[in-house]
């Protein structure tokens, strides 16, 4: 039977698609001004405009028809993760990107995607049975069999080797099975579970870290101590440029510490440092609250989802984004570890951005078909 109900361009969601476009537009001028020279806006541009046109597409097909395709989807992520191994592309030691005609791919970052897309339903499905039944929770085999359908991309992205993506899969992991009904057991065995795992980690990282990133953990635990000629580098001077900005920052295209490149890579996972240098404290708090915004609006369209799968979908994508967002700016201050995560839509990066929009895309269609039957 057809579905029917409003779908019109009228109940688009038009303050998310708002609140994206500012985003990605203020990272765009931030990626020329800490570039001037180079071509990455141009580029980010492109991906921008691509960006839209899938969020579009994607909130426009009825999420229920989106799932069915999700095996497909989720399949040609894996190939094309080990396609990568095979014939990827080697940048500072990871090889994550596979080439076309002058653009780079990352299909771990479509992979995040298709994760959320299979398991929404396989959990919703679940969720179903156990209400007609009279245990509400998950079983353990069931989130056993959820986190194989995480690990099986995690793996393969390990491989690349690109430890900081492969970790933004697991709040994707955590966030929907807790909406699927967790037992408070199970959710006190995990938060135990994993205080043990990282203490033994930090214990035995010598062993199963690389030199650079137990630098960069122990740089973070003791910045004291850190390099600022070495692996301390980025970090100070990030910490340098969010300083200098003050209140209102040295202005738009003035930021030193990218343009004279004290800062490298600024365009990419340290654009929020170009942010806070040239805008200072007020355009740091506006990009905060464009995020806090597209969240909220993100968590209230969830709540009035008309059912547990489109709920499941939009909490993949809020557990995505917010992750994204707080270890990015941790990182710039020095908070966090450096992992190579993005800050969402502004961070140079055309599959990020694109897979971005598409998760906006899935938020947009829950709200657009919530009264659809």
């Amino acid at each position: 039977m057809a579905r029917r109900g409003r779908t019109g361009w009228k109940d688009f969601d038009w303050p998310l698609l708002a609140a994206a476009l500012v985003l990605a537009l203020l990272g765009i001028l931030e990626i020329y001004s800490s570039q001037p020279q180079e071509d990455y806006w141009r580029r980010q541009l492109f991906w921008v405009l691509l960006g839209l046109i899938a969020m579009v597409v994607t909130a426009r097909i009825e999420y229920h028809r989106l799932v069915e395709a999700a095996p497909i989807f989720y399949g040609a992520c894996l190939l094309l993760l080990v396609l990568v191994l095979l014939v990827g592309q080697e940048v500072y030691g990871t090889k994550a990107w596979i080439g076309v005609r002058g653009f780079g791919i990352q299909p771990s970052e479509l992979a995040k995607v298709a994760t959320i897309l299979i398991l929404a339903p396989f959990l919703a499905a679940r969720w179903e049975e156990h209400r007609r039944g009279k245990n509400p929770y998950l079983t353990m085999r069931e989130i056993a069999a959820a986190a194989l359908l995480v690990l099986l991309p995690v793996g393969l992205i390990l491989l690349q080797p690109d430890v900081g993506t492969a970790l933004t899969f697991f709040p994707i992991l955590v966030g929907m099975l807790f909406i699927a009904e967790l037992r408070p057991r199970f959710i006190v065995a995990g938060v135990v579970s994993a205080a043990v795992v990282m203490s033994l980690g930090w214990h035995f990282r010598h062993e199963v870290l690389k030199p650079y990133q137990v630098q960069r953990l122990e740089t973070l635990i003791h910045p004291e101590r850190a390099d600022r000629r070495g692996f301390g580098y980025q970090t100070y001077q990030s910490m340098i440029a969010v300083g200098s900005g003050g209140v209102t920052g040295r202005g738009l295209f003035r930021g030193t510490q990218s343009r004279l490149r004290f800062l490298p890579k600024a365009y990419t996972d340290f654009i929020a440092s170009v942010v806070a240098e040239e805008l200072g404290l007020v355009g740091i708090f506006i990009v905060l609250t464009l995020y806090l915004f597209i969240l909220m609006r993100a968590i209230n369209h969830a709540k009035l989802a008309r059912d547990q799968l489109g709920a499941l979908l939009i909490t993949g994508v809020v557990s995505l984004l917010a992750f994204h967002t707080v270890m990015n700016l941790g990182m710039v201050v020095g908070l966090m570890p450096i992992i190579g995560i993005p800050l969402p839509l502004m961070s140079y990066g055309g599959s990020s951005v694109l897979a971005t929009f598409i998760g906006l895309g899935l938020i947009a269609n829950v709200r657009l078909h919530r009264y659809v039957n």
